[in-house]
C-alpha cells in the first residue's frame, strides 16, 4: 500500500471502492455551512428586526416581507441548485453561494432605501437559503461518505442543530455592541468565508455525474414510492409549518403566560437534537420508511399536544415530542432521498425535497390563518396539523417496492 492510500485504506465491498475512514472533519465543515447559512439570515433575522426598524422608521411590512420573499424564492431554486450540485459539485455552488450572499447582504446592511434594502436582502438569504440549506449540505455528505450516508447526514444534523443556539445570542451581541448594518454585514461575511473554506476543503468522493447505479431511475411521480415520498413531505410540512408559526399563540391562547410560551418554544427547537442522535441506532434496528413514519406520529401527537398546553407539564410533553419529530425529520429527509436515488441526481432529488417541504411549510400556517380569520379560532391549526401528519403517516404505510429500473 502506498502513501497516498494510506491515508484512506479502501476495500472492495460488493464491487465498489470503500473508503475504510469516515470523514469527520469534511462532515463537521459541512455542519458548520449548514450553521452559517442557516443562522446568518433565517434565524438572526427576528433579533435584527426591531432594531432595524428602530433605525431607518421602514415599513415593517416590507421588511418582514423581504424575509418571506427571500425564505419563498430559495425553495424555489432549489431544485436548480441541486441540478447544479450534480452537473459540477460542491465546490462551485459553494463558491456561487458566498459570492451572491455576501455581496448582496453586505449590500443589505449599507443600504439607506427599502427598495435597495429588500432587493438585496432578498437576492442574499435567497442565495443562502437555495445554495447551502440542507439539500445541498445532505448530498455532498453522502457523497463525501458514499459507504456511510447513514452516519454523515446523522452527524451533519448534530452539528446544524446549534445553528439558533449560536446565532440567535450571537447576532443580539453583536446588535448590542454595533447596530444591526455591523452585525449583519458580520455574519454575512463569516458565512462566505465558511462557504469558501468547505468549497476549497470539503471532497466528494463520488464524482459530479459519476452514477453509482444505486437507482438510475429518473424523479419522477410515476414511480409509486417517490410519489408517496413526496407527498407524505408536503403533508408533513404543513403541520411542522402550523407548529413553527402558532406554537406560541396556541399556547398563549390556552392559558400559558406569554414569556413561558416562549421559554417552551425555545426549548422545543432545542430538542430537535433528541431526534437526532440516535439516528443511526434506530436506523440499524428499523427500516428509513419506519422510522420516518415513527417522525411523523410524534409530529401528530405533539401538534394535538400544542392544542391543550395551557398547562406547563402538557407544554413541556409538547415540546419533548414535536422536538423530537422535527428533529428526526431533518436527517431522515437527506436518508430517505438517499435510498431512493442514485447520488449522481440526489443534488436534484433533495431540491425537489426542499422545495415541497418549503411551499407547504409556508402554506400550512396560511391556510390556518385564513380558516382563523373566517371563525374566529385557531383551533384549525390543530386539526389540519394534526390530520396532516397522520396523513403523512398513513401514506408510508406500505413497504417500497425494489426498484426495477434496468440499472439497478
Amino acid at each position: 500500500m502506498d502513501a497516498e492510500s494510506g491515508r484512506s485504506v479502501a476495500a472492495e465491498v460488493g464491487g465498489d471502492r470503500v473508503s475504510a475512514s469516515f470523514p469527520y472533519a469534511d462532515i463537521v465543515l459541512l455542519g458548520v455551512v449548514t450553521l452559517a447559512a442557516y443562522g446568518t439570515w433565517a434565524y438572526s433575522f427576528g433579533v435584527l428586526l426591531d432594531p432595524l426598524l428602530d433605525d431607518t422608521g421602514w415599513s415593517e411590512s416590507i421588511v418582514t416581507g423581504a424575509f418571506a420573499v427571500s425564505s419563498a424564492l430559495g425553495g424555489l431554486i432549489a431544485l436548480p441548485a441541486g441540478r447544479l450540485l450534480d452537473a459540477v459539485g460542491a465546490r462551485w455552488v459553494f463558491l456561487l453561494a458566498a459570492a451572491v450572499s455576501t455581496v448582496f447582504l453586505v449590500s443589505a446592511s449599507y443600504a439607506t432605501s427599502p427598495l435597495v434594502f429588500v432587493g438585496t436582502a432578498v437576492a442574499g438569504g435567497a442565495a443562502l437559503a437555495g445554495l447551502a440549506f440542507y439539500h445541498v449540505t445532505q448530498t455532498v455528505a453522502v457523497r463525501a461518505a458514499p459507504r456511510e450516508g447513514t452516519r454523515a447526514i446523522a452527524l451533519l444534523t448534530i452539528v446544524g442543530a446549534f445553528s439558533s443556539a449560536i446565532y440567535l445570542p450571537l447576532a443580539a451581541v453583536l446588535v448590542d455592541a454595533f447596530g444591526w448594518r455591523v452585525a449583519l454585514r458580520t455574519m454575512a461575511i463569516g458565512a462566505g468565508v465558511v462557504l469558501v473554506v468547505a468549497a476549497v476543503f470539503v471532497r466528494e468522493r463520488i464524482e459530479p455525474g459519476a452514477s453509482t447505479r444505486r437507482s438510475a431511475a429518473p424523479i419522477s411521480l410515476r414511480r409509486p414510492e417517490v410519489a408517496r415520498f413526496l407527498v407524505a413531505t408536503a403533508l408533513a410540512g404543513i403541520a411542522i409549518g402550523i407548529v413553527l408559526v402558532y406554537q406560541v399563540p396556541l399556547m398563549v391562547g390556552a392559558g400559558l403566560p406569554l414569556a413561558t410560551a416562549a421559554t417552551v418554544a425555545g426549548v422545543r427547537g432545542a430538542l430537535q437534537i433528541v431526534g437526532r442522535l440516535p439516528m443511526t441506532s434506530m436506523l440499524a434496528r428499523w427500516d428509513v420508511r419506519t422510522v420516518t413514519r415513527l417522525a411523523f406520529a410524534s409530529v401528530a401527537v405533539g401538534v394535538i399536544l400544542l392544542g391543550f398546553a395551557g398547562n406547563l407539564w402538557v407544554a413541556a410533553l409538547f415540546a419533548l415530542v414535536a422536538g423530537f419529530g422535527i428533529g428526526a425529520w431533518s436527517p431522515l429527509q437527506g436518508i430517505y432521498a438517499d435510498e431512493l436515488f442514485d447520488r449522481s441526481r440526489l443534488g436534484a432529488a433533495m431540491g425537489t425535497v426542499s422545495m415541497v417541504s418549503g411551499l407547504a411549510v409556508a402554506a400550512g400556517p396560511a391556510v390556518a390563518g385564513v380558516l382563523a380569520d373566517l371563525t374566529g379560532t385557531r383551533a384549525w391549526g390543530v386539526v389540519i396539523g394534526a390530520a396532516s401528519a397522520t396523513a403523512a403517516v398513513v401514506i408510508l404505510r406500505r413497504p417500497q417496492p425494489p426498484d426495477q429500473h434496468p440499472n439497478a
